[in-house]
């Protein structure tokens, strides 16, 4: 009977050249998140961008005092993905939690010492995405408790942005967040812009967990402003900031300006 050194046979292995590698794109996903892996995987199908992902340990709650705990483990949980191998990017995904831990101490977190690391978080890409379409009045859908939208409000007003309306579902589990239907989506758009006296230049649906991505084109034409969301303007960011266009995502007019 033959050995295994009879039978094995050494092979040459070839390797992509860099310019065959796929972009590569780390995300750092809450750990009770349902919704931004699957819409990000879904955005990204068939294109050249591989999202590799890392979830963090969260409390269940969605509260100021929850959120700030994050900021201890940001740094180390996006150090897991692909270690040792360059990252073209790096995203938090957490609107309110980019938020309370500042956008700027999240951003170096995720940098690791590398102040080259392109990186993003979703407060930090809904102001940038408000700013590239030269939007001055918006309106917010938001699924938290007054004690995270007070502050967004009002740092949302302290970057410029004229709020016309806020509608808030007043949600304190992440897990409720994800579980809602999306097809309730439009009712819920048609009560917050109903008396309003014009309509705003963007509504933004906010939350990495907050099912909508696959509805904002849709809403778009219905009512003719932007629609944007958590992940959307997330994933903007971070391709607007890499020079990569996705023309035929379908996922809302932002994505096509990039």
């Amino acid at each position: 009977m033959a050995t295994f050194l009879d039978l094995c046979k050494p092979l040459t292995p070839s390797f992509l050249k860099q310019k065959g590698m796929p972009t590569r794109i780390g995300l750092v996903v809450l750990a009770t998140d349902m919704v931004l892996e699957a819409e990000w995987r879904d955005l990204f199908a068939g294109s050249a961008v591989e999202v590799l992902v890392a979830r963090i340990a969260c409390a269940a709650e969605v509260t100021p005092e929850a959120l700030s705990t994050m900021a201890l483990q940001i740094g180390h949980c996006a150090s897991l993905i692909l270690p040792d191998v360059p990252l073209d990017a790096v995203a938090y995904g957490c609107t309110s939690g980019s938020l309370v831990i500042g956008e700027d101490n999240v951003h170096q977190l995720l940098q690791q010492g590398n102040t080259q690391q392109v990186t993003s978080n979703p407060f930090s890409a809904v102001k940038a995405a408000l700013a590239h379409v030269n939007a001055k009045n918006i309106v917010v859908l938001s699924p938290y408790v007054a004690a995270v939208n007070a502050p967004f409000y009002q740092a949302l007003t302290a970057a410029g942005f004229n709020v016309k309306g806020w509608g808030s579902l007043d949600l304190t589990l992440d897990r409720d967040i994800g579980s809602m239907d999306p097809e309730h989506l439009p009712r819920l758009i048609e009560k917050l812009l109903d008396g309003l006296d014009c309509l705003p230049d963007v509504v933004f649906i906010s939350c990495t967990n907050f099912k909508s991505l696959g509805k904002l084109e849709a809403l778009e034409k219905q009512y003719g402003c932007y629609f944007m969301s958590s992940n959307q303007v997330m994933a903007w960011h971070l391709l607007h900031q890499l020079n990569i266009t996705l023309p035929n995502a379908h996922k809302g007019r932002l994505l096509n300006d990039t």
